[in-house]
């Protein structure tokens, strides 16, 4: 699966999409490499003239196109880079999409409250490791709801029966997608706990780590998932640095209360269960299904600060010490796919998008997603990637223009994280304000690209005049 030749950075990830004609391909091309210059930009700020945005709108309101062919490239390239690692973690979740503070828009629905938007449900590869290195998206979900009914039951069964869908659906894309060419665990919060969903992936021989939501019954008569954990023993204890967390809505804050960042120290116990199949499960589920839970305590917390409380459901082995650690390992990965949305939200500026239908706002939602992943990468690059070659962020060119534009002179062999810096304070980032966030580096970014479009026309004209 090669890279089409000449092609490079945000635009090969376009490479491969299926629109039906050259042209609309082209045009894709030239908007994703206009908004990677300037993510936030409007359209009209991105694009040259009237007839490139007039070109625009009418490429992303074409009945004719759809999210999942502009998206066709990006997939393939994320397999490409997927096929580099031993193992990948496909983190799945959900995102709003809110479209209030505008006039009504075509086919949108129901958000909480009284808003208007849609909901985005994504597969993130990620590589497992501290950097935890976002690879690429490999599944995009749309949904658009009605307003949902208020007695509580019909939503435990609408949780159990019709939400479980796009969780099962982005697994067996990401399936259908790898094809066998890499190992997969799949990685879940709280909302993906729904013994439907459970027994599904069991019965597909997925692998997967998923956070409790419900603390459910056992086989075993009237004990529940905390009695089993209440008689395993803590097999180890670990340090944890855990990122803070800002205050969210009214609608969430109580799955998810702000917290400050810090170093937690964490007491891990794993046990083996069978548990009992829901009241609300879909029919022809099994009885019981046997899982193992790995269960993570804070020890002691200062402040006002919660105590950190995960249970995680999973199929992976929990025989050692190493075992278990590594589960939790695997479930930190899902903060990347947080990261992943603000990339979306305000590095990309997505909400804030003037267009009419829902149609054209999720073919622009999908020209977005290869361009936030570009910025999440960079950003997680410049903070965690240390000795890793430059070239494994940046391109050649790149590279080279940095070192001969760089104040500060750079090292023959550069490292991803000393590109990064560079890049950063081409953004204008100052040293003692700490790491770079990825807004800061998507400004830098946007004048690298400046500077290797110059470093590129006078490598022509030199060549020409020789």
């Amino acid at each position: 699966m090669a890279r089409r030749k000449g092609e490079s950075g945000i635009r090969a990830e376009f490479g491969f999409a299926t629109l039906g004609d050259a042209r609309r391909v082209a045009r894709l091309k030239m908007l994703a490499s206009a908004l990677e210059e300037d993510p936030s930009a409007s359209f009209p700020e991105a694009v040259e003239d009237e007839a490139a945005l007039e070109g625009t709108y009418r490429l992303l309101s074409n009945e004719a196109v759809n999210a999942e062919d502009i998206l066709a490239g990006h997939y393939r390239q994320t397999v490409e880079r997927a096929e580099q690692e031993d193992l990948v973690l496909a983190v799945h979740d959900t995102t709003f999409f809110d479209f209030s503070a505008s006039a009504p828009r075509e086919g949108l629905g129901y958000l909480r409250g009284k808003g208007q938007g849609f909901l985005g449900h994504f597969t993130l590869l990620v590589a497992p490791g501290e950097i935890r290195r976002p690879l690429g998206v490999l599944a995009m979900q749309t949904l658009v709801r009605d307003k949902p009914p208020g007695r509580r039951k019909t939503m435990l069964e609408l949780r159990e029966a019709a939400e479980p869908r796009r969780w099962r659906q982005g697994v067996e894309l990401a399936a259908q997608r790898l094809d066998g060419r890499c190992p997969v665990i799949h990685v879940m919060d709280r909302e993906g706990d729904s013994y439907t969903l459970f027994s599904a992936l069991v019965e597909g021989g997925h692998r997967f780590v998923i956070r409790n939501r419900h603390d459910r019954y056992l086989a075993e008569e009237g004990l529940r998932i905390s009695d089993a954990v209440a008689t395993a023993s803590t097999i180890v204890e670990r340090m944890v640095m855990l990122s803070a967390r800002p205050e969210k809505s009214f609608h969430v804050r109580r799955l998810y209360p702000a917290r400050a960042g810090r170093l937690a120290r964490l007491a891990i116990s794993a046990t083996a269960v069978e548990i009992r199949r829901a009241s609300t499960a879909r029919p022809g589920t099994p009885e019981t299904l046997k899982l193992n839970v790995v269960d993570v305590q804070e020890v002691e917390t200062h402040g006002r600060n919660e105590p950190v409380h995960w249970s995680l459901v999973t199929t992976e082995p929990i025989a050692t010490a190493a075992d278990v650690e590594r589960i939790v390992d695997v479930y930190r990965a899902r903060w990347v796919i947080e990261e992943y949305f603000k990339a979306i939200k305000t590095g990309c500026a997505y909400e804030r998008r003037q267009l009419e239908s829902f149609h054209s706002l999720t073919n622009a939602l999908a020209v977005f997603v290869p361009i936030a992943w570009r910025l999440l990468l960079l950003r997680t690059l410049a903070r965690d990637a240390g000795d890793e070659p430059a070239t494994n962020a940046l391109t050649d060119t790149q590279v080279d223009v940095l070192k001969a534009t760089s104040k500060k002179p750079l090292p023959k062999n550069l490292t991803v994280r000393g590109a990064m810096l560079a890049v950063a304070r081409l953004g204008g980032h100052i040293k003692n304000n700490g790491e770079p966030g990825w807004l800061v580096l998507g400004r830098g970014y946007e004048k690298l690209l400046a500077l290797e479009q110059g470093w590129i026309a006078a490598l022509k004209l030199r060549s020409d005049q020789s």
